[in-house]
């Protein structure tokens, strides 16, 4: 997955499918947060949730559902008090911890309010407040979009159709998703929190840029593709860019912010390619052209450039002696 690329390489097409079955698998934005509670504050029951999203009974409800079957949850019944049940996270669910936290860092350097940082984390291995980075596993320098270019696909390998949504095609309420606290992670999940604005944002990755590309990769209604390009045009990650005057047409261009985006992706990349890979769907290869090594990314600690884990993270600014860690990776 390169935004290096000009048009719509085939190579590329194959090499999605591991995003867009992170995507297909995680779901919206709401799942999202909800394994942002799992992982950071050790959330696991029902009403608790429910309590701090401040979303529907029946939405959390359907959303817990997909996060069990996708297997980042198991569901422990509470004996004659169905209500108490609890969610434990798998260790597939914790493994989108880098995802979060990508998602963490756009959502501090591009949708802060006057620089503000809703949440901050301490590395407690360095004790210093926490930037955290996705780096290249060989050489620990930060990934880029630019950077990176497929190395190597399966040529036998043919790219799985995005399968058609089982709710209705419309933008979720993500303006919602800060109702009762700021979030980083939301305000980078009210740009790509809804299904087809994050497949959009992926297949700009590829290289893709006309409407028609967009259309035939992702099999959308041509009314949605509209509405969620102009939607990402006025969110500031796309620039329409005229590529012929007669008849007129238009192009969807990555700026900056939208570029800025590519850590997200590449950790969905990563983890879809470490859960959902299969025999048939091998994924890729992906080369750091700054080293010339396959990418593994790595969030690291900008201060220390030491690995950051759900457990050797925690809220700040507290006094070392009165910090509390975060639940420990099962591992």
């Amino acid at each position: 997955m390169a935004a290096e690329a000009t048009s719509a390489d085939p190579r590329l097409l194959r090499s999605a499918a591991a995003v867009t079955h992170a995507i297909e698998t995680v779901g919206d934005a709401w799942s999202w947060l909800i394994l942002r509670d799992a992982i950071f504050d050790g959330v696991g029951r029902f009403d608790e949730w429910q309590a701090r999203l401040g979303i529907a009974r029946s939405t959390l409800a359907g959303r817990l559902v997909r996060l069990t079957e996708g297997g980042l949850l198991v569901k422990a019944p509470h004996p004659g008090d169905p209500a108490h049940s609890r969610y434990t996270l798998t260790e597939m669910g914790w493994d989108f911890f880098p995802c979060l936290m990508t998602a963490m860092r756009w959502g501090d350097d591009w949708a802060g309010e006057g620089g503000d940082r809703p949440r901050a984390l301490l590395h407690t291995d360095c004790e210093a407040r926490l930037d955290a980075e996705l780096v290249c596993g060989a050489c620990r320098v930060p990934v880029h979009a630019k950077q990176v270019r497929v190395w190597q696909v399966d040529s036998t390998f043919t790219p799985a159709r995005v399968r058609p949504s089982r709710t209705r095609a419309r933008t979720p309420e993500l303006s919602l998703l800060e109702r009762r606290r700021p979030c980083s992670i939301a305000r980078t999940l009210k740009v790509i929190g809804d299904r087809w604005s994050s497949l959009v944002q992926r297949s700009s990755f590829l290289g893709i840029k006309r409407f028609d590309d967009f259309h035939r990769d992702l099999g959308i209604a041509e009314s949605i593709l509209s509405q969620r390009l102009t939607r990402l045009v006025d969110l500031g990650v796309l620039t329409r860019r005229a590529y012929q005057a007669n008849p007129p047409r238009d192009e969807y261009v990555l700026t900056d912010k939208g570029l800025a985006l590519y850590p997200v992706y590449l950790s969905m990349l990563a983890w879809g390619d470490q859960w959902l890979a299969s025999d048939e769907d091998p994924g890729m290869v992906l080369e750091h052209k700054p080293c010339g090594h396959s990418v593994e990314p790595v969030v690291v600690c900008a201060a220390c450039q030491g690995a950051v884990r759900a457990d050797n993270i925690t809220a700040g600014p507290l006094p070392a002696r009165a910090r509390t860690a975060l639940p420990k990776t099962p591992r």
